[in-house]
């Protein structure tokens, strides 16, 4: 039996919904405004469901 590929889990929830992040598609990318580290579920990403950056209010699809 081979070894299915499994993606690590991000540490943290989704900045939009809430959601651990989980599944596989979970993103976390630094804020362009500040560096604040912003995490996103697929999800929330396939739906481009709008974010706020907690640091500098920075907004984004």
């Amino acid at each position: 039996m081979s070894d299915a590929y499994n993606p690590p889990m991000i540490e943290g929830r989704c900045i939009t919904c809430g959601r651990g992040l989980v599944e596989g598609g979970s993103v976390t990318f630094p804020c362009p405004e500040c560096g604040t580290a912003i995490k996103r579920c697929r999800s929330c990403r396939e739906k481009s469901a709008g974010y706020e950056c907690p640091d500098c209010g920075m907004t984004g699809p």
